[in-house]
C-alpha cells in the first residue's frame, strides 16, 4: 500500500518539531524559565514519537511477510499508546515541578526573551497545525491525525506561556514584582492540567486497539448486514468476529447454510461473498475480510 504523502508529511513534521524543541531548550536555559524548558523537552519527546510514527508508516506500506503475515498494522496503536503515555507522564512531571516551584518561592526569569519566544511559536505552531489538518482531509491518516495533536498541544502551551508572561510583565510594571516570580510555576501547573485531555484522547482508542477490544461501530455494522442477509437468503445461523488495529479492520464471518440449501456451484457462494462485502462498504487495503460457509454449526463455535 502506497502512503508516500503520509510519510512525507510525518517527515516534515518531525524535522520542524525537532527545530522547535531545540529553540525551546536553548531559550529555557538562557531565560531561566522552567515552563519554557518544559515546552522544549515536550517538543523533543514529541520528535522521538514522530520518528516512531514515521517508521510505522513505512512498515505499514510494506507487504506482509513470513513473520508478520497480517502486515504491520498492529504497530500503529502501539506507537499511539507510547505517545499518550509520554504525554501523561510529562503532565504529571510538570504539575509536580510547578507545585515545588511555588513552595520554594517562585522563579526569576528574563521576561523580554520568553515573550518573544512565546509570541513567535504561537503563530508558527498554530499555522502548522491547521496546515496539517487541511492536508489530512485528503490523506485521512489516523497516524497524522493523532500526530497533529502534539502540534495543537504545543500551540496551546505557547499561548499559555505568552498570556502568563504578559501578566508577569504587567505585575512588574505595577510594582508587584514579588508576585511575578510565581507566574512561571503557575504556568507549569496550568499547562500540565491542559495536557491531560489530549493524553487521554490518544490513550483511549490506542489502548482499546492494543487490548483487542471489538469496536462497537464496526461490530454493529457487520451484525446489521448479516441479519439482513440471513433473512434474505435463508441462512440457518452465523457468527461474526471483528477487531481493529489502527486503521486496519479485521472481519470474520462464518455462515451456517441449511441442509436443503439450493447450491448449484461454488460461484454461487462467491456471489454471496461479493454481496456481503459490498454492503459492508468499499473494500480497501486496510480491510481484511473472511467469509466462510458450512452446513455444520460445530465449525462456527
Amino acid at each position: 500500500m502506497s502512503n508516500r504523502g503520509e510519510q512525507s508529511l510525518l517527515k516534515q513534521s518531525t524535522i520542524l518539531m525537532f527545530a522547535v524543541s531545540i529553540a525551546g531548550i536553548v531559550t529555557g536555559f538562557i531565560s531561566g524559565s522552567q515552563s519554557i524548558l518544559f515546552d522544549g523537552f515536550f517538543s523533543l519527546i514529541a520528535t522521538f514519537i514522530k520518528v516512531l510514527m514515521l517508521i510505522t508508516a513505512r512498515l505499514i506500506a510494506k507487504e506482509s511477510n513470513h513473520r508478520f503475515q497480517f502486515g504491520f498494522w498492529h504497530l500503529e496503536p502501539m506507537v499511539l499508546l507510547i505517545e499518550g503515555s509520554f504525554l501523561l507522564l510529562i503532565a504529571i512531571y510538570a504539575f509536580l515541578n510547578g507545585v515545588f516551584g511555588i513552595i520554594n518561592g517562585g522563579r526569576e526569569i528574563e521576561l523580554g526573551l520568553v515573550i518573544i519566544y512565546a509570541a513567535v511559536f504561537t503563530v508558527v505552531e498554530f499555522a502548522y497545525f491547521f496546515y496539517v489538518r487541511r492536508r489530512n482531509r485528503k490523506l485521512k491518516s489516523s497516524l497524522i491525525q493523532f500526530d497533529n495533536i502534539s502540534w495543537l498541544v504545543d500551540a496551546m502551551l505557547s499561548v499559555g506561556l505568552l498570556i502568563s508572561f504578559l501578566v508577569a510583565l504587567l505585575l512588574q510594571a505595577q510594582g508587584f514584582g514579588e508576585w511575578a516570580k510565581f507566574v512561571d510555576p503557575l504556568i507549569l501547573i496550568v499547562l500540565a492540567l491542559t495536557m491531560l485531555p489530549p493524553a487521554f484522547k490518544i490513550l483511549g482508542p490506542a489502548l482499546r486497539d492494543v487490548l483487542g477490544i471489538a469496536p462497537d461501530t464496526l461490530d454493529d455494522q457487520v451484525r446489521q448486514v448479516m441479519e439482513a442477509a440471513k433473512v434474505e437468503h435463508g441462512f440457518d445461523d452465523y457468527v461474526t468476529y471483528v477487531q481493529k488495529h489502527g486503521r486496519a479492520r479485521f472481519i470474520e464471518i462464518h455462515v451456517v447454510l441449511p441442509a436443503d440449501y439450493a447450491l448449484s456451484s461454488v460461484g454461487q457462494l462467491d456471489a454471496l461473498r461479493e454481496e456481503i462485502s459490498a454492503k459492508l462498504g468499499e473494500p480497501d487495503a486496510a480491510r481484511w475480510l473472511t467469509i466462510s460457509f458450512t452446513g455444520d454449526k460445530k465449525w462456527i463455535a
